[in-house]
């Protein structure tokens, strides 16, 4: 997406947008008047985005022309004279466009909407992460019976010339980058309404197609129960002055559009998502197109919290497909690093359901209180705003002490996830784990995670957090005289991973005399060989600080790659970790 580099040399505080559209006629003709302050001293340019191929009739400041330039999808207008660092102006743009709005049919009636390809804006304006309108006047001109879904509050419908004028007035600071859309069709609107934590009585508004509103009203009745649900979590509603609403049009998806969100399609999980957005991603933006998991990561996994609050039956599943998309393939980070193309910045997998286990894992590493006071803080530091992803770390580390860059490299920045094998053996009045990890991806040598297990004998009789660090890591847990029968690894699936296996241990193979372990070359530098490893699953390699080093055992030749010189202990287990043979080595 091409960037508006001039985008925060000014401050637009207002919008007036006069615009005509028929949903039976793909066109759009506008008039907008910007009403800007200098963010700089000697400003002489005002810069927005709009398609190079789409005509601009006149750009004036009152009855003056102006000049302006085009290129790279910018309209650079000069504005004949110099502004200071604080400084307003006003200017109008006059334009118009075909073939360039979303224009579907619903029972033989036409539907049009304003939600376009993110490259593309239906109106000259800012699309860059800089800058939020602070309030805007919408003025749309309809054949009569077609209604206006809009953002704000409808002042009123005027009839003028055999013609509607519908009057939209939002008074929040919205990034107009996809949040200020229109749909346009013969509407039903049905109106609900919720009440709010403040006391408000929120009107909440439906525009449906006439043949869709009644089979539509058993999952829209949810909308109240999600809203409450919401505040409850995250602090009020931010639009509680206006209102909250659904707008029904004929495209695949949904968009979070500022208190009137687009409908493709309606269950209670695309509900609450876009719902969701309404305090992740419309409040607080994400700063970065690669930080667009602070929007969709995280109003995915606000769907799922008020399925696991509101339809608890349904979590345990959701998590699962969850994890079985994110498993489908061994790699990808939650992190946009291609922000231009817009598959990956949308990508369901990693964007959506990643972003949704990295919120999952985050709320796990710092425990409820803290993660939802965190998000509280979060969005009240960046109200109206925009915010990166170190924004949300530095406030759930202030509210839980942890330190979170690891976990955040390996996560956010990282790709993959991990998989585990738990061997473990009850000794007395203990069970004894060994806890192994494998990485899906490279780009993270290790995962660092508190790790939940239970012990089981006719129901949980211990379980424990382990704080899994390093490979073969010796935990231990007490579970009194019971005579364990399984051991449960996170049961409540906190963790991303996949492929997990817990083993019993079981009588070992016959062993090696520990000291007749022949290894050759010895000295050695790149690799070392054995002379016989029936039986030896993996070695260790321990230097004389005591550093731990494990290779596993596939074939007879071990590389030593990684490995610094010196003295080390050369340890062989075998397939329940039992040494079965000792050597020293010296690697040069």
């Amino acid at each position: 997406m091409t960037r508006n580099f001039a985008a925060a040399e000014t401050d637009v505080h207002y919008q007036e947008m006069y615009v005509t559209i028929d949903p039976a006629v793909n066109q759009v003709a506008g008039e907008i008047t910007f009403y800007f302050k200098s963010q700089m001293d000697q400003l002489e340019r005002f810069v927005v985005d709009y398609q190079d191929e789409l005509p601009v009739l006149s750009i004036q400041r009152g009855n003056t022309p102006l000049n302006f330039s085009r290129s790279d999808n910018l309209i650079t207008i000069d504005l004949n004279k110099t502004l200071m660092t604080g400084e307003t102006d006003t200017l109008t743009i006059t334009y118009e466009a075909a073939d360039i709005l979303r224009m579907e049919m619903h029972d033989g009636a036409p539907v049009i909407s304003t939600d376009l390809n993110l490259d593309m804006l239906w109106y000259p304006g800012k699309r860059d992460l800089t800058d939020k309108i602070d309030s805007v006047d919408l003025y749309i001109t309809t054949p009569p019976d077609q209604y206006v879904a809009g953002n704000g509050t409808l002042q009123g419908i005027q009839e003028v010339f055999g013609t509607w004028v519908h009057h939209w007035k939002h008074r929040h600071p919205i990034a107009t980058t996809y949040l200020l859309e229109l749909a346009i069709s013969n509407y039903t609107i049905v109106e609900d309404s919720v009440l709010l934590m403040d006391g408000t009585m929120l009107p909440i508004y439906h525009y449906l197609y006439p043949e869709s509103a009644a089979e539509l009203w058993e999952e829209l009745e949810a909308t109240p129960d999600i809203m409450q649900f919401f505040e409850s979590r995250f602090g009020n509603y931010p639009f509680a002055d206006e209102k909250y609403g659904h707008a029904q049009y004929t495209a695949g998806g949904a968009l979070e559009v500022q208190t009137m969100s687009l409908m493709g399609f309606f269950n209670f999980n695309v509900i609450a998502h876009e719902m969701a957005h309404h305090w992740f991603g419309n409040t607080v933006t994400f700063g970065s197109w690669s930080d667009i998991w602070l929007s969709e990561g995280f109003a995915e996994y606000l769907s799922g919290l008020a399925v696991e609050t509101l339809r608890p039956s349904y979590w345990n599943g959701l998590k699962t497909s969850k994890i079985n998309s994110i498993t489908s393939q061994p790699g990808g980070s939650v992190h946009v690093q291609d922000t231009n193309d817009l598959s990956v910045v949308f990508d369901g997998r990693l964007t959506y359901n990643k972003g949704f286990y990295l919120a999952h894992m985050l709320r796990w590493m710092v425990g409820d209180s803290a993660f939802f006071l965190g998000c509280r803080n979060y969005l009240a530091d960046h109200y109206d705003g925009f915010a990166r992803t170190s924004d949300l770390q530095q406030h759930m580390e202030t509210v839980s002490g942890i330190d979170l860059n690891e976990f955040f490299a390996d996560w956010f920045y990282g790709e993959g996830y991990p998989s585990y094998t738990i061997l473990w053996e009850q000794q007395q009045d203990s069970v004894i784990l060994w806890i192994d990890q494998t990485q899906s991806d490279p780009s993270v040598s290790y995962f660092e995670m508190p790790l939940p297990i239970a012990a089981y004998r006719f129901g949980i009789i211990a379980d424990t957090v382990f704080n899994h660090t390093y490979e073969h890591q010796r935990f231990a847990m007490y579970v009194g005289m019971n005579n364990v029968s399984q051991m449960l690894f996170d049961q409540d699936k906190w963790i991303l991973s996949k492929g997990n296996q817990v083993i019993k241990q079981i009588t070992p193979v016959a062993e090696l005399n520990p000291e007749d372990l022949i290894i050759y070359p010895n000295p050695a530098s790149d690799f070392i060989e054995l002379s016989d490893a029936i039986g030896i699953k993996e070695i260790e390699f321990v230097n004389a600080f005591g550093l731990l080093t494990t290779r596993k055992v596939i074939g007879n030749r071990i590389s030593l790659a990684g490995l610094p010189p010196g003295h080390y202990t050369v340890l062989a287990r075998d397939q329940n970790r039992k040494v079965i043979g000792r050597k020293s080595l010296v690697i040069l």
